[in-house]
């Protein structure tokens, strides 16, 4: 047995985040009478702003949370309260667990032989009420969410953090970004699965010792 522990990201490798998050987004601005053509994309700047900021560890998830909307709210010219909002559209997007194809069918294969472990950048509130609605949840052994353990990836201690004592030649990291999984992988010292659906090619510098298209291909690669 190759590896003994299996980490996987959540957003873009087991659940649809960029519908769930329209979704979400759609729902907020409407309520917040502020839906118009452009309305999501300019919301999305700023997110992916902030987004990567904190990957960067120039932003706490705290600070993140609220900040995204706090900026939105005053290129607005609005007056509500960017904490409120924030909590409203984690509400939303909580409720948003759209899972990709076969992830279901992969992370059960995995789970019955092997120890599975989520290791996400998300919001607690968002990444736990999600897991709770999705059929995962029954194979999930333990989940590492940024904002608990204090250190977003790819800081290599998140990986530490989720291994638990576990030697990073035993475990194996399944995901799809580039900037947080692949590079935190290689910088933990933890074998890559990469999740690339669409057959990007990989940035020079980065290393991933798997490559995949459909996730399925990643059960035998775990289980080896």
């Amino acid at each position: 047995m190759r590896y003994s522990v299996i980490l996987m990201d959540i957003d873009d490798t087991l659940f649809d985040f960029p519908t769930g998050n329209r979704r979400a987004v759609t729902a907020l601005m409407r309520e917040l009478d502020l839906w118009s053509d452009t309305v999501f994309d300019e919301y999305q700047c700023i997110n992916h702003a902030c987004w990567e900021a904190l990957e960067r560890g120039e932003m706490t998830q705290e600070l993140l949370h609220v900040e995204r909307f706090r900026r939105f709210l005053k290129s607005k010219n609005r007056s509500d309260d960017p904490v409120q909002v924030a909590d409203r559209f984690s509400e939303l997007l909580g409720a948003q667990a759209i899972p990709l194809p076969h992830s279901e069918e992969m992370v059960r294969a995995i789970a019955q032989e092997r120890r599975v472990v989520l290791l996400t950048n998300g919001i607690t509130v968002i990444q736990k009420r999600r897991i709770a609605l999705s059929p995962i949840r029954e194979w999930i052994a333990d989940m590492v969410i940024s904002q608990e353990a204090g250190v977003s990836k790819p800081d290599p201690r998140i990986f530490e953090i989720a291994l638990n004592g576990v030697p990073t030649d035993h475990a194996l990291m399944i995901g799809d970004g580039l900037t947080s999984d692949v590079l935190g992988a290689n910088r933990a010292g933890v074998d890559m699965c990469w999740y690339n659906p669409k057959g990007k090619p990989l940035p020079e510098g980065l290393r991933a010792e798997y490559e995949v298209t459909d996730l399925l291909d990643c059960v035998p690669i775990a289980l080896q």
